[in-house]
């Protein structure tokens, strides 16, 4: 019987059963043991660990996929700059959109917070491959945008890898005279171990919506840290 483990997206490994034969046409290392082949016929003993040759049908597909991350992260800014952020205490104005010009809204919305993460998230924002500032916890960022198409990009300023790993993207065309607004919502999900995982999600909101979340939030003004 073959039983399978997942190393990476480029290797697999596998660990058959004293007695099975194999036929492997390649070499590599499985979990630090090395084993080579092409060898045919040979009875495996159950401690050894082999790779197929699968590694080389993966490295297009990885490559590709690499390229298509890249490409789609080309929204957001580099991921070593960061931002400090402060609220300014007031309670925020909604003004009209001048014309000839358009402005986008970013709230930051942290649902479930009673897994305390230092003084809470910060979310970088980014626009067409630059950061134009960040949100914390709970404050929003409002600048102008050009017209025409653009996209956008959010991404927790962390130093964990498993929350500044976390990406939102969304596009969207602006038009004179306009307001955008958009909600970048961080959840945490309870789990059967008792320690939360979280998730980001970028999302569009209507007006309506968009002006009770900025009733409930103070707005926040970034400065890149040095």
């Amino acid at each position: 019987m073959l039983i399978g483990k997942a190393l990476s997206q480029t290797l697999y490994c596998v660990t058959r059963a004293e007695g099975e034969e194999y036929d492997v046409g390649c070499f590599a290392n499985c979990g630090g043991v090395t084993k080579i082949g092409p060898v045919q016929g040979v009875v495996v003993k159950p401690v050894y660990m082999l790779c197929a040759c699968l590694v080389f049908a993966f490295l297009p597909a990885a490559a590709q996929n690499s390229a298509t991350v890249k490409q789609a992260e080309s929204a957001c800014g580099s991921f070593q700059q960061n931002f400090r952020v402060s609220t300014s205490g007031k309670q925020p104005v909604v003004d009209p959109v001048g014309v000839g010009t358009a402005r986008i809204y970013m709230i930051e919305v942290f649902e479930n917070p009673t897994y305390k993460i230092g003084r809470g998230p910060t979310i970088r924002i980014g626009m067409d491959g630059r950061w134009v500032g960040a949100d914390h916890r709970d404050s929003y960022l409002v600048f102008p945008v050009d017209m025409g198409e653009h996209h956008l990009c959010i991404n927790w300023q962390s130093k964990f890898k498993t929350l500044s790993g976390l990406i939102s993207l969304v596009n969207f065309t602006a038009e004179p005279g306009h307001a955008y607004y958009f909600r970048a919502r961080i959840t945490a999900r309870n789990t059967s171990v008792g320690a939360p995982w979280y998730t980001l999600d970028l999302e569009p909101v209507n007006s309506d919506e968009a002006k009770l979340l900025l009733a409930q939030r103070l707005q926040g003004t970034s400065t890149t840290e040095k």
